[in-house]
C-alpha cells in the first residue's frame, strides 16, 4: 500500500532521523564528540570526503590525508598515551596503521559489530585527531604565522622603552606607567595547538585566539588600568576590533577602582592633596575582583588565575608572491625585440585590467592576538599556585584523552578483565 506516493517502508525511511547527527548541526554538539559514523559504502565515503574537502581520487589529497593520519598516529602514541600502554598494545590495529585508503577509516569507523569494536574505536580515535589536523592545516596556509607575530609585537614594541636606569615603560613620554615586566608568547608548538584544539568544543582552529600573545606585568594593581588606557589611546587595541566576547577581567574591581580614582583626582585638582600624595594613594588601591569560577569557554584555566585578558584582531598584510609577478608585467620596459616587445604589450593590455595586478600585490587577512594584564602579586601567585601552566596542561592531557580515546581505553578495559 503506497501513501502519498510512498510506501509504507520509505514513510518510515523518510522520517528517520540520524539522532547523532541532528545534534551536531542543530544541538550544539562537537563532530568529534560522535561515537559512531553513519557511512557503509565505498561510494558514500568517497561522496563524503569530496564534501569535507578531499578527493580520495587525487593523488595529492590522498598524500595529505595519510600525512595527517601519520601525524595523528604519533599525536596519540607522543602526547595521550603513557609509553607502557602502548607496549601493553594499546595502540591501532596494523591494518589501520598500514591503511592507505581513507573510506576504509570511515567506513570502519561506521561499523557496530560487537566483534570489530576494537578497530571502529580506533578509527574513530584516529579521525578524531585528523579533523583536528586538517582545520589546522587550513588555518596555517591562510597566512604566514611569523608575519603575524612580527607585525602585531611592533605595534606594541613603538610604545615600550627602556630607560638608562633600566626601567621598562609603555606609552608616551608624557604619558606612560612603569612596567614590572613584559613577556612575550613564545610560538606555540604544533603539538600544543592540536592538544588545544581537542579539548575545545568547537574544535576549529579559527578560535584559538592566542597564536600571538603579550602578557604585561605592572608593579601594582593601579597601573593595570592604566595600561588598558594605553592600548586604546595609542590604537594598539582598537575597540572595533576586539571580541568583547573574549574580555575577561578577575584582577580588579573596575567599578570599585573608578570610584576611588576619581574620588582621588578630584581633591587633586582642587588642591587638597600634592601630586606627590596623590601618586602615593594610586599605588595603594586595593580592590581586586571578586573570584569567580572558571569559565566553561576555558574550563581548564584555574580560577585562581587572576588577570585582565583582551582579545583583539589586526589586519596582516603579506607580499604575495603569486601576485608579485603579475605586478612586475604591468611595470614592465619595452622589449627592443619588436615581436616580443608587441607580445609584453599585449601581456601587459591583459593583465593590468586584472583586479589584483591594479591593486593588490599583498594577501591580506584579520588575525588575533590576546592581552593578558597582571599586576606583580597575581603573576606571582600565576607562577607557583592552583594557575601554574604545568597544571593547566595536565588538565587540557587529561580532557584530551578522554574525548579521543575513551571508547578504546574502556574497550581495552574490558577486554583484560
Amino acid at each position: 500500500m503506497r501513501e502519498q506516493g510512498l510506501t509504507k517502508d520509505e514513510l518510515a525511511n523518510l522520517w528517520q532521523f540520524p539522532w547523532p547527527i541532528m545534534d551536531v548541526l542543530i544541538g550544539g554538539k562537537s563532530s568529534i564528540d560522535l561515537t559512531e559514523l553513519s557511512i557503509r559504502s565505498h561510494d558514500e565515503a568517497e561522496a563524503f570526503l569530496r564534501a569535507y574537502g578531499y578527493d580520495a581520487t587525487n593523488p595529492e589529497d590522498l598524500r595529505q590525508i595519510t600525512a595527517a593520519k601519520e601525524e595523528a598516529i604519533a599525536f596519540i602514541e607522543q602526547q595521550l598515551l603513557n609509553p607502557k600502554e602502548w607496549q601493553r598494545g594499546i595502540k591501532p590495529p596494523d591494518e589501520i596503521i598500514n591503511c592507505e585508503d581513507p573510506c576504509l577509516l570511515l567506513i570502519w569507523a561506521s561499523n557496530c559489530d560487537p566483534s570489530d569494536l576494537w578497530r571502529s574505536h580506533w578509527s574513530c580515535a584516529v579521525l578524531r585527531v585528523m579533523h583536528t589536523i586538517a582545520h589546522l592545516e587550513g588555518v596555517h596556509r591562510t597566512i604566514d604565522m611569523q608575519a603575524a607575530r612580527a607585525q602585531i609585537f611592533a605595534r606594541f614594541q613603538e610604545y615600550l622603552k627602556q630607560d638608562d636606569d633600566g626601567k621598562l615603560w609603555f606609552g608616551s613620554p608624557n604619558a606612560r606607567c612603569e612596567l614590572a615586566a613584559i613577556e612575550w608568547k613564545e610560538v606555540k608548538s604544533r603539538n600544543s595547538i592540536i592538544l588545544k584544539l581537542l579539548h575545545k568544543r568547537d574544535n576549529v582552529a579559527e578560535t584559538i585566539y592566542d597564536y600571538v600573545g603579550i602578557r604585561f606585568i605592572t608593579k601594582n594593581l593601579s597601573e593595570a588600568m592604566l595600561v588598558v588606557k594605553m592600548l586604546h589611546k595609542h590604537n594598539i587595541i582598537v575597540y572595533p576590533n576586539a571580541y568583547p566576547s573574549r574580555a575577561r577581567n578577575n584582577l580588579i574591581d573596575a567599578q570599585r577602582f573608578q570610584i576611588e580614582i576619581e574620588g582621588l583626582r578630584q581633591k587633586l585638582q582642587a588642591g587638597t592633596l600634592s601630586a606627590e600624595a596623590f601618586r602615593s594613594a594610586v599605588t595603594q588601591i586595593s580592590v581586586e575582583a571578586p573570584i569567580v569560577p572558571a569559565t566553561t569557554s576555558n574550563p581548564h584555566s584555574s580560577s585562581s588565575y587572576r588577570a585582565i585578558q583582551m582579545t583583539g584582531r589586526q589586519l596582516i598584510k603579506i607580499q604575495s608572491a603569486k601576485l608579485e609577478w603579475l605586478f612586475k608585467l604591468t611595470q614592465g620596459q619595452p622589449a627592443r625585440e619588436p615581436k616580443l616587445s608587441s607580445l609584453m604589450a599585449t601581456v601587459r593590455d591583459l593583465v593590468k585590467h586584472l583586479p589584483t595586478a591594479k591593486d593588490h600585490r599583498y594577501d591580506s587577512a584579520f588575525f588575533p592576538f590576546e592581552v593578558q594584564i597582571l599586576d606583580l602579586a597575581a603573576h606571582q601567585q600565576a607562577q607557583s599556585g592552583d594557575a601554574n601552566h604545568d597544571r593547566y596542561k595536565s588538565s587540557q592531557v587529561r580532557a584530551a584523552r578522554k574525548r579521543v580515546l575513551s571508547q578504546v581505553l574502556e574497550t581495552a578495559k574490558y577486554s583484560q578483565t
